[in-house]
């Protein structure tokens, strides 16, 4: 099997028409090459299938098919520029069995004609007089029987040097883009619907086929979706930290991540768990905090201090509502007089408390004011008060809540 020629040019060569379109051939070759051999055959962008009202019927539906570019199977680029609909037969396409009301396949497949209106070749007597200087690289649309669906996938590849038209069997290479759905009254028919997929097929999308994808960023994401959608899931790869994680995506578009596999190899879980069958683990297990358990974290704390997490619960499970807080305080007072950094007699019983303030705030920082009335001697009567900060008994409960059967 010969290699692919590529067109080379010297001075004084009389260049006749084969050569030029040698050069044209070489790179459509090339290009058909790159797309049949590194990527997935199927649809690239666009090529939407939907359906709007006929004129003059409640039943049948006009198809349409929006705009936009595919890969076929022999690499061969398809261009659709503009939306085209589809009514009735007399448009170009056949219905087979139009009594049968399942399913039909909607497909697309190249079609070659000679440019019209365009210039035309005339160069003498040994010329085609007339020809045209140009190929249209159109396509056709197929309407095919119940079940032609199911061999698309096994089209025959061509060779590995041959270029973007038949395939190895001699076909044209076929696209699934929709299903539609064909009824007919007497000798009169019309498309009644359109669906995405039918006995298990739906659309084909172009691909990669690599052993190794790498970014250049360092950060490679994956998603289901051309834009990431809130709640699907998600894939990570690099980063600041070099992780691996999995998550979903949030309304902003970033991932939030349920499992993290971290540089030092360690494995974090940010979710529960549930295991429908065995689970082995190798290393040590972690987990202080399932659900439905609480931690707690004690103590004294004045004025401003702001009060600990009870280990080992962080910020971040708090802030994500992996971990749930309850935060309560209680101011402690002394019962034998007012502080001696306040003016008031500390020596017995002259002095009266009144909590101002005793909270947290969503940082979990201490607000305790204390003010003290002075002169509750024998005369009874109160005189000025002090405000002074204060110290309070704290408890911090960590709770992860149980989890939500499923639906």
């Amino acid at each position: 099997m010969p290699a692919p020629l590529r067109p080379q040019f010297h001075e004084g060569q009389i260049l006749a028409a084969d050569d030029l379109s040698a050069v044209v051939r070489y790179d459509r070759d090339a290009a058909a090459r790159h797309h049949r051999h590194l990527h997935t055959w199927g649809i690239a962008s666009g090529l939407e299938v939907t359906v709007r009202a006929r004129a003059g019927s409640d039943v049948y539906k006009t198809v349409v098919v929006g705009g936009g570019t595919l890969v076929d199977p022999s690499g061969r680029e398809i261009v659709v520029p503009a939306p085209v609909e589809l009514s009735t037969p007399d448009q170009g396409f056949t219905i087979v069995d139009p009594a049968n009301t399942a399913p039909r396949p909607l497909m697309l497949m190249w079609s070659d004609e000679p440019a019209t209106g365009g210039t035309a070749v005339s160069s003498g007597a040994c010329a085609a007089n007339g020809a045209a200087a140009r190929t249209t690289e159109g396509f056709l649309l197929l309407v095919g029987a119940p079940g032609d669906e199911l061999d698309l996938g096994e089209q025959q590849a061509p060779a590995p040097d041959a270029g973007p038209d038949r395939l190895g069997g001699g076909d044209r290479g076929r696209v699934l883009l929709s299903f539609v759905t064909w009824a007919t009254d007497g000798e009169d028919g019309g498309f009644t619907g359109v669906l995405p997929r039918a006995n298990g097929v739906g659309r084909r999308y172009a691909g990669v086929l690599a052993d190794r994808v790498s970014a250049r960023g360092g950060t490679l994401e994956l998603a289901a979706e051309p834009r990431p959608v809130a709640g699907k899931v998600g894939v990570r790869i690099g980063g600041a930290d070099g992780s691996l994680d999995i998550g979903r995506f949030n309304a902003a578009g970033a991932l939030a991540p349920a499992l993290r596999v971290l540089g030092d190899g360690s494995t974090r879980i940010l979710g529960d768990v549930r295991v429908s069958g065995g689970l082995t683990v190798g290393g040590a297990v972690d987990s202080p905090l399932v659900s439905g358990s609480v931690l707690v974290q004690s103590g004294t704390a004045t004025h401003g201090v702001i009060l600990p997490l009870p280990p080992p619960v962080t910020v971040d499970q708090v802030d994500s509502g992996e971990v749930v807080l309850h935060v309560q305080v209680t101011p402690r007072l002394q019962t034998y007089g007012a502080p001696a950094e306040g003016g008031a007699d500390p020596s017995g019983f002259g002095a009266l408390p009144v909590v101002l303030r005793c909270e947290v705030d969503s940082e979990r920082r201490l607000s305790c004011l204390i003010a003290w009335y002075t002169g509750l001697g024998t005369a009874r009567t109160l005189d000025l008060f002090s405000v002074l900060p204060g110290t309070a008994d704290y408890v911090v409960l960590a709770t992860r809540p149980a989890a939500h059967p499923a639906t």
